[in-house]
């Protein structure tokens, strides 16, 4: 498939993704992929492109921290794909992550 979506039935924090997905994002940058991360809809993109990795506080450390990744099967198809992380806000104006686009470049 060209783009799989993971959309999360509980909206979380940029800092509480899951650990079965940041083994994902670190499977996609052990093997070349990018990491990317849009600001929510209708927000004035930052000039300063570490504005939106501060957004992301934990979730980048956590993704350089995971050194270790096991040789499970399906994360061989991270190879050869990049993730595109889309935030918003909810009703309390907290950015959350809307999804995450498993993307082939």
């Amino acid at each position: 498939m060209p783009q799989v979506d993971v959309v999360f039935y509980e909206k979380v924090s940029p800092n509480q993704v899951p650990e079965r997905l940041q083994r994902w994002l670190s499977a996609v940058e052990r093997s070349g992929g990018k990491v990317r991360v849009t600001p929510p809809p209708n927000e004035i993109t930052p000039k300063d492109p570490f504005f939106l990795l501060s957004l992301l506080g934990s979730l980048v450390s956590s993704i350089k921290g995971i050194a270790e990744v096991q040789s499970d099967l399906p994360l061989v198809s991270a190879k050869g794909r990049d993730v595109v992380i889309s935030l918003e806000r909810n009703a309390r104006g907290e950015v959350i992550i809307g999804k995450m686009a498993f993307v082939r470049p």
